[in-house]
């Protein structure tokens, strides 16, 4: 308790020097960036590659007057219409000479404009690209230590027990290089919660060890990768790994923008290469090699004389804490091999692409009735072509995938403006039951690219300067039968969103969405049958500036869900203060909630900020208060330590968590501490 409290005291004493602060933590742009995306994303995804990204471009602005449309579409909340009308207007009306010009490009709305701002900038016209061999290095080291401070069961010290073989505390540790944007190199290790950390007896300390080395080339050698590398192309039918982002509250991001080929430098431990790749240009015509060879996680039931050994299913989560989850570490083998090759000119791009997936043994497919057209098999081709077009002011997209032995997926649409203060975008999927790819990131519904057909719609108006309202509605169907879902169903979500900016340092936004799907009935029968499930959220955000140290965010949100006859409801209220100042050694942010929910169905979600890089989805549900403190020292122009305590209190509760992570008592806080230095 001592500990707790002088580690709160602490931080509130950072806090409280903070006005004379300068910051990278809880930057607003970028935490409002990820909260964006993360909306209707998997509360586990890691969204630290992403947020690396976007600090490294905020430290080093895009040059409009170079930047080409696959640069501005790294920045996420840029779509392809955008970026291509920038390039447009440069193109129309010569080099850019003030920011201000910004707000002349089509569906470059105020709010964009502030959201673009800090990632970009107007080099003096005349001056030179620096020679590689003068542009000096950097390299960063990080390395962030995290722990829940409560003792959970699974760490209980009776060997009799099922428990942790490891200690209680998550440590990464990384490594970063960069020589301009030209040449850069990552390594990334880490251990989490309940996993070993060993160097003796041939132990290799930490549980999982991530490398590359990644060149840019400017002629015939665009790219190339070796070691841990992401690919992300089309719409992501067949070839997508990484981040894949969906549905949101704007339509702008709906259809993707592929990234290619891209270092890798995430702790997820699955969903990525592992060998060599390259980017080759001749002339308008791109071609992209890669092979991939790596050990993953997997559940192997053994042979017997009839029969050889089999995998049972494939593990995602990258946790080796138990006697069961270190037996399914590296298993198996996947090897992946193929290429892409993609055609460009004046705002057209065609591509093809076709990858084949060796597994060392047999997947089997799941034996209930909804897994009837699961993959199974060792070997696994998948191809697919995509194009797509920009002309005047619509951009529309389409990729057609198929996979050996299986069906078809296909995705396209169109988006548009119908004029300066109206765009539009309309996009139809269709996903065959049997299709089946391992690498996959398209706009979905549902878990995975197959068994889903949908038809999106989505509208942004802005009225005026200060008011802007977009809208969008998903009709979808799934064909044959899913999870808990035994027989064909249909479902609809419609979400609405409407923001008022009466000046710089104010925005209200309220947001609508209502989620309708089927599922089986509450009451267990020997034949299940289908119900309604409703979930309605209300959400209304105040941000408002106090002056250029201090900004304040509140939350309310409701939610609504009813499954046949059972009804919950739930709330949650927060309020953020989030200091960035101008100069000094202090920062930081805090958040203080109160929760209200009925139970798991009713829970909400929102986004949290952490130490540098981490950002996240947290879970509010019961009844109870919750509270994190952010904050940062900068110890010299080379050095900086993060510090952030968080705590949830719950209110009639007297244990929290299940299983091994269960914890006596009504409380679960934990603290995290990150260190940083910048070698130059």
């Amino acid at each position: 308790m001592r500990f707790r409290a002088l580690l709160v005291a602490c931080l509130l004493m950072l806090l409280a020097l903070g006005t004379r602060a300068q910051t990278e933590t809880a930057d607003p742009v970028i935490g409002s960036i990820l909260e964006t995306i993360a909306e209707n994303g998997q509360p586990e995804e890691d969204y630290s590659e992403l947020a690396e990204r976007l600090h490294y471009i905020k430290e080093h602005p895009l040059d409009l007057n170079t930047v080409t449309a696959g640069d501005l579409c790294q920045l996420v909340f840029i779509s392809p219409l955008q970026a291509e009308n920038l390039i447009r207007y440069r193109e129309e009306n010569g080099p850019f000479t003030d920011l201000q010009e910004l707000q002349l490009i089509d569906l470059y709305t105020w709010p964009l404009i502030e959201q673009l701002l800090p990632f970009v900038e107007i080099r003096k016209s005349g001056l030179l690209q620096p020679d590689l061999a003068r542009v000096p290095g950097r390299l960063e080291w990080m390395s962030t230590f995290g722990k829940v401070l409560q003792h959970q069961k699974g760490y209980q010290a009776d060997d009799s027990l099922r428990h942790y073989e490891g200690s209680s505390f998550r440590l990464v540790s990384r490594l970063r290089y960069y020589q301009g944007n030209k040449i850069s190199a990552a390594v990334t290790m880490e251990k989490d919660a309940g996993e070993r950390l060993a160097f003796q007896n041939g132990a290799k300390g930490f549980d999982f060890y991530s490398a590359n080395v990644f060149i840019r080339g400017n002629r015939m050698i665009r790219k190339v990768a070796l070691g841990d590398y992401s690919l992300q192309f089309g719409q992501g039918l067949a070839l997508w790994s990484g981040l894949g982002f969906g549905k949101g509250a704007t339509i702008s991001g709906i259809a993707k923008t592929q990234a290619g080929l891209r270092p890798y430098s995430s702790t997820s431990e699955s969903g990525f290469f592992r060998g060599l790749a390259a980017t080759l240009v001749f002339q308008k015509l791109e071609i992209s090699p890669f092979i991939s060879y790596r050990k993953i996680d997997a559940s192997v039931v053994d042979g017997d004389s009839l029969r050889a050994a089999e995998i049972s299913s494939i593990s995602v989560t990258g946790l080796h804490r138990t006697a069961s989850e270190l037996n399914k570490r590296n298993a198996e083998e996947q090897m992946v091999l193929g290429s892409v090759v993609q055609y460009e000119h004046k705002g057209f791009r065609l591509g093809a692409l076709v990858s084949r997936t060796h597994l060392s043994k047999a997947l089997q497919s799941g034996k209930a009735l909804y897994e009837r057209f699961d993959y199974s098999g060792s070997d696994l081709t998948t191809g697919s072509v995509y194009s797509n077009y920009t002309w005047k002011n619509t951009y529309s997209f389409a990729e057609l995938a198929h996979s050996s032995g299986g069906g078809l997926a296909i995705i396209g649409g169109i988006m548009g403006s119908l004029s300066r203060q109206v765009s539009a975008v309309v996009l139809y999927r269709n996903y065959q039951a049997d299709y089946h790819s391992f690498f996959n990131g398209a706009v979905a519904e549902g878990t995975g690219v197959a068994n889903e057909r949908g038809l999106y719609s989505g509208l942004n108006i802005r009225l005026n300067s200060r008011w802007e309202w977009s809208l969008y509605a998903d009709l979808f169907r799934f064909p044959w039968m899913r999870y808990r879902v035994d027989a064909p169903s249909v479902g609809k979500e419609i979400v609405t969103q409407a923001v008022w900016s009466p000046s710089k340092q104010t925005k209200l936004s309220f947001r609508f969405r209502s989620v309708g799907k089927q599922q089986n009935d509450v009451v267990e029968n020997a034949v299940n049958y289908l119900v309604p499930v409703q979930k309605e959220n209300y959400r209304l955000d105040l941000i408002y500036s106090l002056n250029k140290t201090c900004t304040l965010r509140n939350r309310a949100e409701l939610v609504r869900y009813q499954k046949d006859s059972v009804v919950q409801y739930g709330s949650v209220l927060y309020q953020d203060v989030i200091f960035k100042p101008l100069g000094g050694r202090f920062s930081g942010n805090l958040r203080v909630a109160w929760f209200h929910t009925g139970g798991f169905d009713s829970r909400i979600y929102a986004f949290e900020n952490d130490v540098l890089y981490s950002y996240g989805m947290t879970s509010y549900q019961d009844r109870g208060m919750r509270f994190y403190l952010n904050g940062r020292y900068r110890v010299g122009r080379d050095m900086d330590i993060w510090l952030r305590y968080a705590c949830s209190m719950y209110r009639d509760k007297k244990e929290i968590g299940s299983d091994m992570d269960l914890i006596a008592g009504n409380k679960k806080s934990d603290v995290r501490l990150q260190f940083r230095y910048i070698f130059r």
